[in-house]
């Protein structure tokens, strides 16, 4: 009876470790989270590109813009449940492994995330753009949006703010102004004064 035991407690040990081996040598299929994090990207951004001719037709205010709005933080949610599932498990793909547009797609949720989401993985965007696997504007914008939300000055001068009485928008407060095209041009970024122009922001220094 023992060496029946014995026999079996071997038999499933055996299967366990193949199988734990099978499971750590299974390939990455790149070409599938290619594809859905693509996917992911249009789900990310189709809404708001139609964003500015909602406002101009509906107004700041109207029950069109709000509901467009409420459309795109449902998507939001459940991209961002797809996407982080995807950091967890494979770290932040390199654009080399699945390309620029799906590297991008994980910045543009986590971008879009609330911020103890954004304060999680920025380590994980960090890290690639050390490696030089991601933008390093990426992490310029993550940064910012991070900072802005918690009440403090920008570093790069990429986050603005609209405001709703004057109806202009203006960049937010930076730190250490004189020093931000510097920084700005080491994370591959044009001047403050040409952002804000291109874009017709308003920069107070």
């Amino acid at each position: 009876m023992k060496k029946i035991l014995f026999i079996t407690t071997i038999f499933i040990s055996f299967i366990t470790m193949q199988s734990q081996t099978n499971t750590q040598t299974k390939p990455i299929d790149y070409k599938l989270l290619k594809a859905q994090l693509e996917i992911i990207r249009i789900e990310d951004q189709t809404l708001r590109q139609l964003l500015p001719d909602a406002e101009a037709k509906f107004g700041d205010d109207s029950d069109e813009l709000t509901y467009i709005w409420d459309l795109i933080h449902t998507q939001d949610s459940t991209n961002e449940k797809k996407v982080l599932r995807i950091i967890d498990n494979y770290g932040w793909l390199s654009n080399k492994k699945v390309g620029e547009m799906a590297n991008q797609t994980l910045w543009l949720v986590v971008q879009h995330a609330e911020i103890d989401i954004q304060e999680k993985y920025l380590p994980y965007l960090a890290e690639s753009v050390e490696k030089e696997e991601s933008d390093g504007w990426y992490l310029a914008f993550l940064k910012d949006r991070i900072l802005m939300r918690k009440g403090e000055k920008q570093y790069y001068g990429t986050q603005v703010k609209k405001d709703k009485k004057s109806g202009f928008t203006y960049i937010h407060p930076i730190t250490n102004f004189e020093k931000v095209n510097e920084r700005r041009k080491a994370i591959g970024l044009n001047s403050i004064e040409e952002y804000a122009k291109v874009n017709n922001y308003v920069l107070h220094k």
